[in-house]
């Protein structure tokens, strides 16, 4: 399997917060405009593209790492439904120093 050289999440981000006219972005590097680019704009987006860090940001990476742990968005709503409307506290804490350690580990 080939490392994605592109994270088009983040990608499109960078895209749009420089004001450039995004359609969509790949994890090829395939870049759609919704119109075409401005000599400037063009500048600005090859910069972008340039200085692009496919890395995934700390949130999608802690999301992943927490989905490879089994904790899922089911478990946690569970787990919240014994604690608020059960006062069952069990699974809640269970979750959380799941969810505490792998965060040690990102952040």
């Amino acid at each position: 399997m080939t490392e994605n050289i592109y994270n088009p999440r983040k990608l499109t981000a960078e895209l749009m917060a420089a004001n450039l006219p995004i359609a969509g972005v790949a994890s090829t590097g395939q870049i759609d405009y919704a119109r075409d680019l401005t000599a400037s704009e063009k500048r600005t987006a090859e910069s972008i593209v340039t200085a692009h860090d496919p890395s995934p940001i700390t949130k999608d990476a802690r999301l992943e790492a927490y989905r490879s742990a089994g904790i899922t968005d089911e478990n946690l709503i569970f787990a919240l439904w014994d604690q608020i409307i059960k006062g069952d506290s069990t699974k809640s804490a269970v979750l959380q120093n799941a969810m505490e350690a792998i965060d040690s580990k990102i952040n």
